[in-house]
């Protein structure tokens, strides 16, 4: 057909979006290298010995018991940190929002940009840079723990909170306004009740995230779970590992299910005895590991972080110039691409498997809910184990380079989006699965034709948002010789070049923010939803 009715085939914005990111990640696997010089293959007898160790854990009760004084640690910087997190965040959810601060007028717009541009860098910068930084002012005083989890985090929770505040009905905060209340008791009165549940939710998820947190800054030397798991990853004590890995995950397996306990109660009971318990632990937790924010203000520590700031700013370019950070740039980008595929299509993989049937397909067996009990058990282990640890594991199977680091970050978050992928597709409106089950579909049918349309939306944003995390995981990593800014950093602290590494950190933070930019606009070309993927922005 020709003329005017004529129509030229054209490709849908998802299925553009879809094209994008599967030549991105081509991109990413060639940038990374392929074939031979990938895989050590002698490093295969060290690494089934590591597994093998599994089934001999350390068991003396001294060791015991330095694992559950250990675990103490974790959880209390976890706690601490997180406290000063959700502080952070009701302080600045109220600058960064639009409700607030209207941005149609100059001077509001200006105030927005200022507040959002003083924020993004704590948000874009990982926990772990900041404790390598702390602990050339402070040394290792557990404040380093603290403020390392407390200032990332309650950037994070600020931009939710504003987020989450903007997206409620303002009808009862105007009205409280039209009669003469201020922007603060309108909030309180007007907005507050409807969005509580809400807000009580993502500080419980929080605290999940910051005990994963707390044992990775123990890698560094900040003490708890982590530092005992490098210790004893140092000296090759595998059995010694695997005890530690047990109670980092019983530990981990605990925060994850009061965090979801929180988020699906539909009562005030459990979120006000969950408040309760936090009360309690705060000041244990503060007792437990000495801390003492006078440490902040000393003569020392004024005059040590006076000589750190000179030497971070102005920043700089290291010994290999522009080609050495643009490369690092693109590494890390690549990297971030492959442990995002790794773990996005490794956790839908694994959330079908250990999803609840529900609908028509809701009948339970005892060995479906073995298999499930078992996949889940797996999923805390791959995100109860530190990245670093896993990335000092990826080395011996496979030859420095990018594809260490991606498959350490892989496989962490795979943990993480495997259980949140399972939560999205049991929420699922099951209508459509259901009607395919009555036409005979089975298995796979299923999961493309009834599960996917429906949860496809969330699924997306969740990863997407997941996406933008990894960007600043990828710092976790370089540690072991994986490429990238993480590694570029990790050389110029040894060197002691804080300028450089200020540059890095610079360089980092502009990697981050366009791939904040990409990941929004995949979100808005798909037409994912916002209020489910926000949950995982840190």
């Amino acid at each position: 057909m020709t003329g005017p009715e004529a129509r030229i085939p054209t490709l849908s914005s998802g299925r553009r979006a879809t094209i994008a990111i599967l030549a991105a990640i081509a991109w990413a696997a060639s940038r990374a290298g392929v074939g031979d010089e990938v895989v050590n293959r002698r490093g295969f007898g060290t690494f089934g010995e590591f597994w093998r160790a599994v089934l001999k854990p350390e068991l003396a009760s001294e060791f015991v018991t330095l694992t559950a004084e250990s675990a103490a640690v974790t959880l209390a910087y976890a706690v601490l940190g997180t406290a000063l997190a959700l502080v952070l965040g009701v302080l600045g959810a109220p600058a960064l929002s639009a409700l607030l601060v209207p941005r149609h007028r100059a001077l509001g717009r200006l105030f927005w940009l200022v507040s959002r541009s003083i924020l993004v860098v704590p948000r874009a910068v990982h926990e772990l840079l900041w404790a390598l930084l702390f602990i050339q002012v402070l040394g290792f005083d557990p404040m380093v723990a603290v403020l390392a989890i407390g200032l990332p985090f309650g950037a994070v929770t600020a931009k939710v909170y504003a987020e989450t505040i903007d997206e409620a009905d303002p009808a009862p905060f105007l009205a409280l306004r039209a009669t003469g209340a201020s922007k603060l008791a309108a909030l309180f009165y007007g907005v507050l009740p409807d969005i509580r549940g809400e807000l009580t939710s993502f500080a419980f998820y929080r605290l999940e995230c910051a005990i994963r947190s707390a044992a990775i800054l123990g890698v560094i030397g900040a003490g708890g779970i982590g530092f005992q798991l490098d210790l004893s990853f140092e000296t090759l004590r595998y059995s010694e590992i695997w005890t530690l890995i047990a109670a980092l995950m019983l530990l981990s397996g605990l925060a994850d299910r009061w965090s979801s306990a929180v988020r699906r109660a539909t009562g005030p009971g459990v979120k006000r005895a969950s408040f309760a318990a936090l009360a309690v632990l705060l000041p244990l937790s503060w007792r437990w590991v000495t801390l003492d924010p006078s440490a902040l203000w000393s003569d020392r520590t004024i005059d040590l972080g006076r000589r750190l700031g000179d030497d971070l700013w102005p920043p700089r370019l290291g010994p290999g110039r522009w080609s050495e950070l643009l490369g690092a740039m693109v590494d890390t980008t690549a990297m971030s691409l492959l442990a995002l595929a790794i773990a996005g299509f490794g956790g839908l993989a694994a959330a079908t498997a250990v999803s609840r049937p529900t609908g028509r397909a809701a009948h339970n067996t005892a060995l479906g809910g073995l298999r499930r009990m078992v996949l889940r058990l797996i999923l805390l282990l791959l995100r109860a184990v530190p990245a670093p640890i896993w990335a000092f594991l990826m080395v011996l199977v496979l030859f420095p380079g990018l594809w260490p680091g991606a498959v350490a970050l892989g496989i962490y978050n795979l943990g993480v989006l495997g259980r949140l992928f399972a939560e999205i597709i049991e929420d699922r409106d099951t209508a459509s699965a259901d009607g395919l089950l009555l036409t005979g579909a089975r298995g796979v049918q299923t999961l493309f034709y009834g599960t996917l349309p429906t949860a496809g939306p969330r699924l997306t944003s969740v990863a997407l948002y997941r996406w933008e995390v990894i960007v600043r995981e990828t710092v976790v990593v370089g540690v072991v010789g994986a490429g990238g800014l993480g590694q570029l950093i990790n050389e110029h602290l040894a060197a002691r070049d804080f300028a450089a590494v200020a540059g890095a950190i610079v360089a980092l933070v502009v990697v981050s923010l366009a791939i904040d930019s990409i990941s929004a606009w995949l979100r808005r070309t798909l037409r994912t939803g916002s209020s489910n993927g926000r949950q995982v922005a840190g």
